[in-house]
């Protein structure tokens, strides 16, 4: 007989345990797969430890609960690695959630469970060559990638293949068979032999998040955590990476490495003052400076890139006599002016919420005044279309965003008509940044308007308006145009003048003297109600149980650094939900001695257990918004 310790792969609340005991009458092995009974259902589960049940009985007698048998054995291989255990125990220790969600992630999907086995490590088989995995961020970056290295020694990870490919690739990378695996960050879960080197492509790409899909992580943290484990080396590519891997590197901390390559031919950035436009009667979103360029690339059959950070032909409606402005019912945002295509040759307004999808017909008079001088104001990638299409009459304009490409494939699709010279004007959102690296590179590219990446109440704003500025530059060769109404504003000379030290030393400064990270972990604590005021309640009565732990407690104030005082979160409704927020600001684990980091994820947990289940936890959130 023998006590079973097994992870079940569903999500289990926080203040239960995650690893449960069980009792079986055949021996079986850490990685297999087995089903268990939980409360009044059946589920799937891993196995982590076993043990003679006799070695056991006394602390058997005293528990509090009745020994339940494993139910079945799905499979009598194991289907995870030891090392893919290890990571996965420890993402749900880092990220506050249940360890199971993780397993379940780390087999293929849609696999007849069955069939599937990973070998175990200390296996029969001798191929001991080392492995390096290469992590992008999208799916189409693969492919440029792929044909640099000998077919039969790479493999391919992506939720794009087929359940049969990703189970063929799974196998050969267990068994060693592969050297060199390349795929997003779903190929971080997979059952290495012998892992040595870990390349992170484009390492500021927010699709190195799992930002669409839960549980929450970040590729870099997997990264880390798996040089541990295997003591593999880490490199980070990235023309400007980000504040916190400039400052690992530069300690030399975690064996990380920064690999920024400059272009031979450095593009010529210029700002362009759209206030002294203004000044001179110039009230169109194209500076006379970028409508001469444009026409001046034009006349040589060559192309252009227009980047605008917003969708859409105006970013709100105002009445211009009381100052209403359209927002959506269910959330504290301005509607969207957009024009959609309700027939082949009709173009209709409505008004879009970018955060709940609410579609309404714009008003004709104003709701508040019945006033009659209401207005669309601001940019989006429809009125620049429009406006292009005005002044570059003879110009092929193709326009990408999540309006014209809801699809991986319509995206794809725009990309190829641009790259075979089918337009001669491509503008585009974020979406154009994300999208697979541009083998040719244009004469011009230009910002329309840069005040739109400024000025956001979030302490990464200046670090994401420079990657930005970076990643359109490196669409062209030649000369990059930013438009904007604050010529003067810092991060904007920075970018002009290339003073990149200057940058991140100024910003490691202010971020040590704050406490923000490299410096600290941050924690986002998320509320919403559809009663404000019960919304304001629950986050002050929060916010009352964690400054008085934090009061009684000596050892937690040298974990916790800082509780920020509840505030409605940046868009203060949203689905019909007022949203308050916590910000926690806690010693950063990697930061911290190698002896000194499980105790101080321990000390973090327990205090973390102190938020109630309806509340939603962020470990490192992308954005403090």
């Amino acid at each position: 007989m023998y006590l079973v310790e097994v992870v079940p792969l569903t999500k289990i609340p926080l203040q239960k345990p995650q690893i449960l005991s069980y009792f079986s009458i055949n021996q079986l092995n850490e990685g297999f797969l087995v089903s268990v009974p939980l409360g009044r259902r059946q589920e799937k589960a891993i196995v982590i430890e076993i043990h003679q049940i006799k070695d056991f009985k006394l602390e058997i007698k005293k528990a509090e609960y009745e020994l339940r048998p494993v139910k079945r054995i799905l499979n009598a291989e194991p289907v995870l690695a030891t090392q893919q255990i290890k990571l996965a125990l420890w993402l749900g220790n880092y990220y506050f959630t249940s360890p199971g969600l993780f397993m379940k992630m780390m087999m293929p999907r849609k696999v007849q469970i069955s069939k599937f086995k990973v070998q175990s490590y200390n296996s029969k088989f001798k191929i001991n060559k080392p492995q390096k995995l290469i992590l992008v961020p999208e799916i189409l970056k693969i492919d440029s990638l792929k044909n640099k290295f000998p077919k039969e020694k790479t493999a391919i990870i992506h939720s794009g293949l087929s359940a049969k490919q990703l189970n063929e690739n799974w196998q050969k990378i267990a068994r060693g068979e592969t050297e060199i695996i390349i795929g997003t960050r779903l190929a971080s879960f997979v059952p290495f032999f012998n892992l040595k080197e870990i390349t992170i492509m484009d390492e500021t790409n927010s699709s190195h998040r799992s930002w669409d899909m839960f549980p929450h992580y970040r590729t870099h943290e997997i990264a880390k955590k798996l040089a541990e484990l295997f003591g593999a080396k880490i490199t980070l590519k990235s023309d400007i990476p980000s504040v916190e891997s400039f400052y690992f590197n530069s300690q030399k901390l975690l064996n990380l490495k920064i690999d920024s390559k400059k272009s031979k031919n450095t593009p010529e950035i210029e700002l362009v003052d759209l206030r002294q436009e203004m000044k001179d009667g110039n009230y169109s979103i194209f500076s006379r400076k970028l409508q001469a360029r444009i026409n001046s690339v034009l006349e040589k059959n060559q192309q252009i890139i227009l980047f605008i950070n917003r969708r859409g032909l105006a970013t709100f409606v105002l009445c211009r006599d009381c100052g209403y402005v359209a927002k959506c019912p269910n959330c504290d945002a301005p509607l969207t002016y957009h024009l959609t295509r309700s027939k082949p040759d009709e173009l209709k307004p409505l008004l879009i919420c970018h955060h709940c999808g609410q579609k309404l017909a714009p008003p004709s008079l104003c709701p508040k005044c019945n006033g009659y001088r209401i207005k669309i104001f601001g940019t989006g990638t429809q009125r620049v279309e429009i406006e292009a299409k005005k002044i570059f009459k003879n110009a092929k304009i193709l326009r990408l965003d999540s309006d014209v490409a809801q699809t991986s494939a319509q995206e794809n699709t725009i990309i190829q008509n641009f790259r075979q010279k089918k337009a001669d004007i491509l503008i585009g959102t974020q979406m154009i940044l994300n999208s697979a690296n541009w083998r040719t590179k244009v004469p011009l590219a230009a910002i329309i308007s840069a005040d739109t990446l400024l000025h956001l109440p979030d302490f990464q704003s200046d670090e994401k308006t420079l990657q930005t500025i970076n990643q359109v530059k490196n669409f062209t060769n030649s000369q990059l145009l930013i438009q904007t109404y604050n010529p003067q504003t810092q991060i904007l000379q920075i970018a002009l003048k290339g003073e990149l030290k200057y940058f991140y030393d100024k910003e490691i400064e202010t971020r040590q003297a704050l406490k923000y990270p490299p410096f600290s972990q941050l924690i986002k604590l998320v509320f919403g109600h559809r009663d404000p005021k019960k919304a304001a309640e629950q986050a002050e009565i929060l916010y009352i149980k964690l400054t008085q732990q934090l009061k009684n407690s000596k050892i937690l104030k040298e974990a916790v650094f800082e509780i920020s005082e509840p505030l409605p979160a940046f868009i203060a409704k949203e689905r019909s939900r007022y949203i308050w927020q916590i910000i926690l600001k806690i010693k950063p684990f990697w930061l911290a001695s190698k002896s000194e980091r499980q105790d101080l994820l321990t000390l973090r947990n327990k205090f973390l257990l102190t938020v109630p289940p309806f509340w939603k936890i962020e470990v490192d959130p992308e954005t403090l918004l």
